[in-house]
């Protein structure tokens, strides 16, 4: 029997949609266990600054992986790749050398402003976040699944939202990402960091 972690339970929801997986190659190799479920994130650093009231893409459509920066191509995932989108983290920071390098990411409180915005992310037409307010991350969640208010999420410089309905990214489709607010709410030298926390399949 299975031990309820939080791995566990991410694979199992993983394998109770394997059969969106569109490549039958891929999900055989997944049930062959010849392809292994692991734990994963996909991450992107973005400013911010003192005077966006938008980030058009949280994931760079011409950037290139850079360590600290972002851990995805062009705004793909490599092929024969599918994650399992799990959660969402946004974490705000300031750089005083305005790299995104060294931002103070979970240390530096979220501004109230960031909460009244909204995201939304798709991937080739499909809702993979439907566009909704940044509100929805005021109750996330902590390591162990155990909710937290608003103050401790603002507190700690991150907010975090567990999807109850979790969706599939595929391999080499543009993964698109938007915020915008009514007006500005960065500081000078402010940035944005989103994780998608998930599962995806490897190669054993």
């Amino acid at each position: 029997m299975e031990n309820n972690t939080t791995f566990a339970t991410s694979r199992s929801k993983y394998i109770d949609k394997i059969n969106e997986i569109p490549n039958p190659v891929v999900k055989q190799r997944i049930l062959n266990n010849q392809d292994q479920l692991n734990d994963s994130e996909i991450y992107s650093v973005v400013a911010l600054g003192a005077a966006a009231t938008s980030i058009i893409d949280l994931f760079t459509p011409d950037g290139a992986k850079v360590v600290g920066l972002r851990n995805i191509s062009n705004q793909k995932l490599d092929a024969e790749k599918y994650f399992m989108v799990n959660a969402i983290e946004i974490l705000y920071g300031i750089d005083a050398a305005d790299s995104g390098y060294s931002a103070t990411f979970a240390t530096c409180p979220i501004p109230d402003a960031v909460f009244n915005g909204e995201l939304e992310i798709t991937q080739n037409g499909r809702k993979i976040f439907s566009k909704q307010s940044m509100g929805a991350f005021f109750t996330g969640i902590t390591a162990s699944s155990i909710a937290v208010g608003p103050l401790t999420a603002l507190a700690n410089g991150k907010a975090i939202i567990k999807l109850d309905n979790p969706k599939f990214l595929y391999p080499q489709e543009e993964i698109k990402a938007r915020m915008e607010w009514g007006h500005h709410c960065g500081a000078a030298n402010s940035y944005l960091k989103i994780r998608l926390i998930g599962t995806v399949n490897e190669r054993a």
